[in-house]
């Protein structure tokens, strides 16, 4: 294959990573060129609401699907905390590339222990919420929509003073362009704010079997098995990721660590499980069991 259309949303952060995606590819296929596709999607055109009234963070690849499905575009890459459990009939996920820094991080003026009491804190997430104000019960927690340079620039005009929770995968990839300072990134430990399960990770769709051959030129093992067991996590849980949960596997000398985290009857439940990297999928599905007992 020459030449692939690639599917993407057109915000700054999702055009970032996929010309990071097009560039490796063309870089390690000879004479493959890729263009990208511009696709807006329901979670694009609605900034307003809250995700949880309008359908969950699977919004936003709904319409990329589509075009996959009927042969717009050859693949689409998406951030996979934003693509829910079950995908549809024909499409298919093929290894990620490397993941990237999988912890949140507040922008603001201060890390979030010296927040000062009272002031609120911007993130459209529950589960992050939910984990924060175990932390800080002091503080007030709102919902904000937006692109990442709108959410930096909310916390900056001062309608979130206590800052906006984002990402570390998304301000590292935008660098200058998330309108956020060196500074005033701070990362949040994982046993503060655990992770949206494939936090970091990139998810690259396609539909062909030789578009997926191609694909898997970017292929990173340890980020395959990560992606297997925080998937296996979500999808055991019986839902998409809407849910108020945290999932996040780790490797270290050979051996895989899965933590989860839970919002459930007013509890936040945790869970922490190891073993070896063949055991990914089953160890997110006994954490999510724990989870639901």
């Amino acid at each position: 294959m020459k030449h692939l259309k690639l599917g993407t949303r057109g915000s700054a952060l999702a055009l970032t990573q996929s010309q990071g995606v097009a560039d490796q590819l063309m870089a390690r296929v000879d004479g493959l060129q890729v263009e990208l596709v511009v696709i807006k999607t329901t979670g694009d055109l609605n900034q307003r609401d809250p995700l949880a009234s309008f359908g969950g963070k699977g919004v936003f690849v709904k319409e990329l699907e589509q075009a996959l499905l009927e042969g717009h575009v050859d693949f689409a890459v998406h951030s996979l905390k934003d693509m829910p459990s079950q995908l549809p009939a024909g499409l298919r996920l093929t290894a990620p590339p490397a993941r990237a820094d999988a912890r949140d991080a507040l922008v603001g003026s201060v890390p979030l222990a010296d927040v000062a009491s009272g002031l609120t804190v911007g993130t459209g997430s529950l589960r992050r919420q939910v984990q924060l104000r175990a932390l800080r019960t002091d503080l007030e927690y709102r919902d904000v929509r937006g692109n990442v340079p709108t959410r930096v620039e909310k916390w900056r005009c001062g309608e979130f003073p206590g800052g906006v929770v984002l990402a570390c995968a998304g301000l590292e990839r935008l660098g200058t362009q998330s309108g956020a300072h060196t500074g005033e990134i701070h990362p949040l430990s994982t046993q503060e704010c655990l992770p949206s399960p494939c936090q970091g990770i990139l998810g690259l769709e396609c539909a062909r079997d030789e578009v997926a051959e191609v694909l898997q030129v970017l292929a990173d093992a340890q980020a395959e098995v990560m992606m297997a067991g925080e998937r296996a996590y979500l999808a055991a849980l019986g839902g998409d990721c809407n849910l108020p949960a945290g999932g996040y596997a780790t490797i270290e000398d050979g051996r895989l660590t899965f933590e989860a985290v839970l919002w459930r009857d007013g509890q936040l439940r945790r869970a922490r499980y190891a073993g070896d990297l063949d055991a990914a999928a089953e160890l997110g599905r006994r954490a999510a069991a724990q989870m639901l007992s």
